[in-house]
């Protein structure tokens, strides 16, 4: 757990995931929250990990991660869906967040992070050159 002036970060228990449906339901307002829903309750037992900045309480923001080794990577954390609620934002929360995960991805002895972030999020970008992170490609997709 790391404490920050104002909110508590902390991995959340499989049982607590749900907690992050309203975040996520605003950061993919296109899927249905019935189908969000669903697809947490397959993700959990898959490995899927989250945390969660708290302020008074509630949930100010949400970091999943996936650990995965690839060729060429070796073993790394893969962040998925980094949301800070609109009206926290830009207060130090998603930095905390991030910086909570890189060093629990050392502590695992992953030799990276890495995450996607969709080309219309051009704000979350700079923040994440902020950081250092750097493009290294596409994520490329085909619908089924």
């Amino acid at each position: 757990m790391s404490e920050t002036p104002g909110f508590t970060i902390r991995e959340l228990a499989p049982a607590e995931m749900p907690l992050i449906l309203p975040l996520i339901e605003k950061h993919n307002a296109k899927i249905p929250p019935e189908e969000l829903r669903h697809r947490l309750e397959e993700m959990i037992p898959k490995g899927y990990h989250c945390i969660a900045a708290f302020e008074d309480g509630a949930i100010v923001g949400i970091a999943g991660y996936w650990l995965i080794t690839r060729f060429y990577s070796g073993g790394y954390m893969d962040v998925d869906n980094v949301v800070v609620a609109e009206t926290r934002r830009s207060g130090g929360i998603g930095a905390a967040m991030m910086s909570w995960l890189e060093d629990h991805a050392r502590a695992l002895g992953c030799q990276a992070v890495m995450l996607d972030s969709y080309l219309t999020f051009a704000r979350a970008h700079r923040f994440y050159f902020r950081l250092g992170y750097e493009i290294l490609g596409f994520h490329f997709q085909k619908l089924l």
